[in-house]
Order: C-alpha cells, then structure tokens, then sequence
C-alpha cells in the first residue's frame, strides 16, 4: 500500500506550549510509528512501504532529516528511492550537525551518542570502551553512561541488535550526522569526543593482559575508523610484535597508516616495516597461524635507513623517551649487523644519556620499549664477546616477560635464547640448558613449532650436546641448523661448533679446514676492550687447530694477537706446551686461572697443565690437577676440558679417578638421566686423539739456530749482527721469526730468557 500525503502531525503528547527536548532541537520530531512517519514524510507513491521503512530506520524515525534527504534527491534529480550513503550525507547541510552543549542530561546523552557513533560495531567490549572514553572526558552530568544508553534507546537514537555480536546500532544517517561532531562546549565535557576515545583506547592498549584478547579487534577497527594513529603507536609501544598476535588485523592497519603520518615518526615507521615483514611472511608461507608466522618473521634484521643519525645529529630535537628508545635500537642494529659492535655500544650509551635527561622532564619509555633496548644492548654485548656484561642485561629483559608479558611470544623468547647464547660464552652450563628447556616450553605452549630465534638455539643446543660429549644428539642438530635462518649476530659460533664436532667425529682436518676456509672465523679478536670474552671461541679455534696437528697455524693466530687480545693467554698456553715451554705454560695458564674468563676457559687452562704433568711422568701431581679440573667442569656443566687431552692422559685419568665423587657431580650437571658417571667416562675414552702431535719438550735448534741466539745475547744492533752474519739486516729479522715461532716467544729478550733457562747459552 501507498503511504497518502498528509500533514505531519502535532505530538500528541506534548501541549503546543512545551519547549522542544534537545533531541527534538537536534534532529526534529520523531514519528511514534511507520504510519506516522510514511504520512509525515508525505511521499506518495514515490516509495514502496519497505523503502519507506529502510528510510525510517536509518534516520531513526526523525521526520526533519529523512524530509531534507528526500527534498535534496528530488532537488538533484535523482530517485527518491536512492540508497547510496555519501550522496544521502551530504544532502544533510551543516545545519544538521548536532551540537551538544551546557551541562544537562540530555547533552550527555548526545555526547555518549558522539562516541558510540564513532564505533564501527558496538558489542559488549565496545560498550565498556565508549563508557571509559564517556569517563575519562568528564562529561558534566550525574547520570549514569547506562542510564543515558536507556534514554538513547527510548528515543530510537540507538537500536537494540539481535542474533549478531552487536548489542546496540546507532541508525546510520544518526551515526553519520553524530560522527560530525568534533568539538564540545567547555561547559559539556573536558575532552571531544574523539580525545576522549583516544584516550580510552590507550588506557585500553596499556590494561590488556596478554591471555586475554578480547576486545583487541574492536579497538584497533575503533582506530582505524577514527584515524586515530597515534592509539596504534601506543599499541605498538606497549606490545611490540605482540599485536600481531593480540589481534591479526594489525597487519592491515599498520599497512594503511599514511605516509604523511609516518614523516618523522620512527615507532609507527618501525611497526608498519614490522607489519611488511610478517605480511610477506605470511604471502610466502600461505598460511594465517600467527605463531607459525611470528617464528618465521626476520623482525630482528629490521632497520630505517631514514632514520640513521637523528640520535644524534640535533640534541635539541624534540624527542620523547619512546621515540629515542626506538632510534637508539634501531641505530645500534644496523651498527651491529654491519659487524660494528664497538659503534653499536657506543650509540646505546647516547642513547642512554638522552634518557636520563628525558627523565627528569617526561615520562620514561614504555617497559617493552625499555625491555627491546636491553634485547638489543644484550645482543652487541654478545657480539662484542662481552659475555658477562650480556648476562646482566639479558636477565633484566627475560624478568620484565616473565612478570609482564608472561603469556606473549616477545621478547621472553628472544630473550631466553638469547640468554643461554650469553652463558655459552661465559661457561654457564646449567643456566644454558635452564634458559632453552624454558625457552622451548613456552613456544609449545604459544603454538610454535620453533623459535624466533631457532638458529641460536640450535647452536646452543649443539654446543651442549658436544659438553656432555653426546657426538650423535649434535650431528642430529646440524640439519635443522643450516635448514634454519641464519642469526646475523652469532659470528663464528656456528662455524666452530660444526668444526669440534668433526673433531669429535675424527675429522680433525676437515675440521680446520672448515675454519680456515670460513669468512667469519677471519675475526681480529677486539684489542683494547678489557672485558672483552672472545676467549671462549678463540679456545676453540686452538684446540682444533691443535687436534688437526696444525702447529704452524696456532703460531701464525699467536702473532697476530697481542696481550690485550681476548684469547691471548690460552693460545699461548696451548703453544707452550706444543714446544715444551715449562715456565710459561705454568705462567700462562695461571694467568686465565687468577682471571675472570669463566669456568670453561678455566677447566682447559688447568686441562694443559694435566696434559704437560702426565708428560713428564708426574702422576700425582697430574692426578690432583685432574681433579681442580672436574671442578671447574662441574662448574661448567661441560667435559670439554677432558676432551681436549691427549688419549694416553685421558685414559689414565679417567681409570685413575673413576670412583672420585668428582665425577658423579659433572654428569649430575647436565640435568639429562642418560648421562651418569659411567656413561661420561665411556663416550670420553671413545673420542678419537685431539693431541696428534706430542708436546716437544726437548726444542733442538740447528747449529745455525743456536749462533743466532748466542749472537742476540748480547748488546750488539740487529744491523751489526747482521754485518757479522754477513746478510742484510732484513733477513736477519727473518731468521729472527721464524726462531721466536720455534721457541714460542715473541721477542729477543724472550729468547734470550728461553735461552738461559736452558742453559743454551
């Protein structure tokens, strides 16, 4: 049936003399019922009853407005029954934009209206958001956001959802007119509508627990909506990659930040390259499983070039803590994966010192912000082989997860790993296998197959097999480490970790020529830095190249390092007793032991001095050396000290000293039921010889040799002796070389000394 023009009714309600309500002021009268409105609206036969109703829905029954509408489509000569929303919201002039003011209930409920338009869907957590948003901006009234929800609905300004997620709808031509809405009257309310969101949104962002997502969705469609970016930069802020995971629409959104928004911005730049990352993980995977994509994402490798060098190039730039945690990281990554860790330091400690002076200003940056710089500070540590140092740092961010984000991926994960990376390298034996056992539980229990960080701890992992002397468990990891992605801040741990399990396998000389042939083990061991712990790798490098027979090589890496060098001390233990030196093996190696290099350098410092007293014959005092290192290879957690003895010490050794205590405790170390005292013993006398050659302790010198040496005891100028042996005086510092490598010192004074200790001369 056609609706019959007529006149639009008086309210039957209200006597001509009542002052219209300020919904009425707002939006005009509204019609009691679909007659009244088909009637007021006078339409004819120009619309059919359900486009009638459609109209009278999506304007909530106000005759002014749906009038407006179907004057300006008559007006602009379209159909009355044009449905197409932009050409319908603009039709409605700027006379029809609500403004809501003076303190009054009914100006408090168009205020809660404002927010609740602004809603892409209102279901239950949405509610609870527009209510905190309706708090925080201090709305002058005493009634309650329910009481107000109430009024809203008995004025058909807001509809009650039934069978979907939405418990209420503001009417869409309502919900267009209220989203007009940008500014208040002081009088009303402390905050406009879209301040007072925002804010409810990073109050929101900053309260969510990390098992419980609910609502994430709505809100981040809420930001979307609103354009309010700034709410994504707090979300990001405060989680991190984690938002990946809270809510997956974050890719999207991140995606469609503008770029004029991104200008100057390094968290939001970070987060949207973050969001192209996992989005292209995602692509080339083909799969939606956040856990499975967040393994898989390289966020680690990420850097800005753009923004390279703001930390520091203007200190009057106005940055707030946030943005120079996130430029501090971002710098000191690049410095870090350009193999720059002295730079990488340095610019942590810049940005360190601009956040102290913050401080005392502005608030400090987010706890996840402060935990990713201590993630990053920690990884250049480990790459500076500041071990240690690492730990500390490293500790800091694995307490910040566990007590505030105990149930999101990052950075407890990374920061496990991380952390048993750390202990590796210190000689921490248990913390190592503590921190990957708990590292590998907690990504079970997010739902991943493997770690963000799978290639280091994969490298541990390796690395503890071949401590417990378990050759089979870490030939077993090499497949699914060179399968994994590689880890840019390990160096040279994968390449020899591979190189002593081919020692372990018998391989020695594939083993050496690994490293030698490998671009990363072409390190310059860092000189100059007095905490440095390289020694850890560079112990290693020595005894392979020890159980390769490669004397000459373990020479030419001597040379090349000097006293400050990390690793200096065990080198020249190791060449100490490849040429018998007595005196300075003892002195070397009391060295590492009087220091603080750690267990495991410690446990093979006081592996060569058993090594050089079962040598000569003097069991007991070998055997009581034998038992200071189990020791510290209980310490440790690691055999590799008894490893790197020769065949005969070992076996004697160990049959010596089967029953001692000492060895119940180092397979107790391992935390493995496999591993007792018996089966250590077993795999320790079934390793191939890692000592080919045996040490010379009797350095004969050719009659050449010994002039040379009885010609530099003297106080004659390298240039007169060689006038007296008849060359120039370049080849003199020839022979003079190659005789300090033979006698394992490094200058003539040296030599002379070595000399008269052996009554050479």
């Amino acid at each position: 049936m056609k609706a019959e023009p007529a006149k639009r009714p008086e309210n039957p309600e209200a006597p001509a003399s009542r002052r219209p309500s300020a919904f009425e002021a707002q939006f005009g009268p509204r019609a009691a019922s679909a007659a009244e409105f088909a009637a007021a609206i006078e339409v004819g036969e120009s619309l059919t009853d359900a486009e009638v109703d459609r109209l009278r829905h999506s304007t909530g029954g106000r005759i002014r407005i749906a009038g407006a509408i179907l004057r300006g489509r008559s007006d602009a000569g379209l159909p009355a029954a044009d449905t197409d929303p932009d050409r319908t919201f603009a039709m409605l002039g700027p006379e029809f934009t609500p403004t809501p003011a003076g303190p009054s209930r009914e100006s408090g409920a168009l205020y809660l209206l404002a927010l609740f338009s602004r809603a892409p869907q209102i279901t239950t957590s949405m509610i609870d958001l527009v209510h905190s948003a309706f708090a925080s901006a201090e709305v002058e009234t005493t009634a309650a956001p329910a009481d107000l929800t109430s009024l809203l609905t008995a004025e058909g300004l807001l509809t009650v959802s039934t069978g979907t997620d939405e418990v209420f709808a503001v009417p869409a031509v309502i919900r267009a007119l209220m989203r007009r809405v940008t500014e208040v009257d002081a009088d009303l309310a402390e905050k406009s509508p879209r301040q007072a969101l925002s804010a409810a949104v990073a109050d929101a962002v900053g309260r969510q627990r990390s098992e419980s997502r609910a609502g994430l969705g709505e809100i981040l469609d809420l930001v979307v909506e609103t354009r309010d970016w700034r709410a994504l930069e707090r979300g990001w802020t405060r989680r991190s990659v984690n938002v990946f995971v809270d809510v997956p629409g974050a890719i999207e959104a991140l995606l469609g930040v503008p770029e004029d928004v991104l200008a100057g911005n390094p968290i939001l730049t970070l987060a949207r390259s973050a969001a192209r990352r996992i989005d292209s993980t995602r692509l080339r995977l083909g799969t939606d499983d956040m856990a499975q994509l967040l393994a898989a994402t390289d966020f680690d490798s990420i850097v800005l070039p753009e923004m390279a060098g703001r930390l520091s190039a203007d200190p009057a730039d106005a940055l707030t803590a946030n943005e120079v945690s996130v430029l501090t990281m971002l710098e000191a990554r690049s410095h870090r994966l350009n193999r720059e860790s002295k730079a990488a330091l340095d610019v942590i400690d810049l940005g360190r010192q601009r956040l102290r002076r913050i401080a005392a200003q502005a608030p400090e940056p987010t706890l996840m912000l402060q935990a990713e710089l201590d993630l990053e500070h920690g990884r250049n540590l480990v790459a500076a082989g500041r071990f240690p140092e690492a730990m500390r740092v490293l500790e800091q961010v694995v307490r910040f997860a566990e007590i505030y984000t105990p149930n999101s991926p990052h950075p407890l994960l990374s920061g496990l790993v991380v952390t048993a990376l750390a202990g590796m390298g210190h000689g921490h034996g248990v913390d190592m296998d503590r921190r990957l056992a708990q590292a590998r539980v907690n990504a079970r229990r997010f739902g991943m197959d493997s770690l963000p960080d799978e290639h280091t701890a994969l490298c541990v992992e390796m690395m503890r097999s071949l401590d417990r002397i378990d050759v089979d468990a870490a030939v077993r990891c090499i497949p699914a480490l060179e399968a994994a992605r590689p880890t840019q801040y390990l160096g040279p741990v994968p390449d020899l970790v591979h190189s002593l399990s081919y020692v372990y396998l018998d391989y020695a000389s594939i083993a050496a020529k690994l490293l030698a042939e490998s671009e990363e083990v072409g390190f310059s061991p860092q000189a100059g830095v007095s905490n440095a712990r390289f020694s850890g790798m560079v112990n290693i490098l020595g005894l392979v190249l020890v159980a390769a027979g490669d004397t000459k090589g373990l020479q030419d890496l001597g040379d090349h390092m000097g006293p400050e060098s990390p690793g200096y001390s065990i080198i020249k233990a190791r060449l100490a007793l490849a040429f018998g030196q007595h005196d300075r093996l003892w002195t070397t190696t009391g060295q590492i032991l009087d220091g603080d290099q750690g267990p495991r350098i410690k446990s093979c410092a006081m592996a060569l001095r058993v090594e050089m007293l079962h040598h000569e014959g003097r069991a007991a005092e070998a055997f009581e050396a034998f038992g200071h290192m189990l020791d510290y290879c209980a310490i440790t957690s690691s055999a590799l000290a008894v490893a790197q003895l020769s065949k005969a010490a070992r076996e004697a050794l160990i049959s010596a000293t089967a029953e001692c205590t000492r060895w119940r405790v180092l397979a107790r170390s391992f935390c493995a039921e496999e591993v007792t005292a018996a089966e250590l013993q077993r795999r320790l006398r079934e390793l191939p010889e890692t000592v080919p050659v045996p040490p010379d302790f009797q350095t004969d010198l050719t009659s050449a040799e010994m002039s040379l040496l009885f010609a530099i005891d003297s106080p004659k100028s390298v240039a007169q002796i060689a006038r007296d042996f008849g060359v120039v005086p370049g080849t003199l510092k020839n022979r003079l070389s190659a005789l300090y490598r033979k006698l394992g010192v490094r200058s003539r004074a040296e030599a002379v000394a070595y000399a008269h200790r052996n009554q050479r001369g």
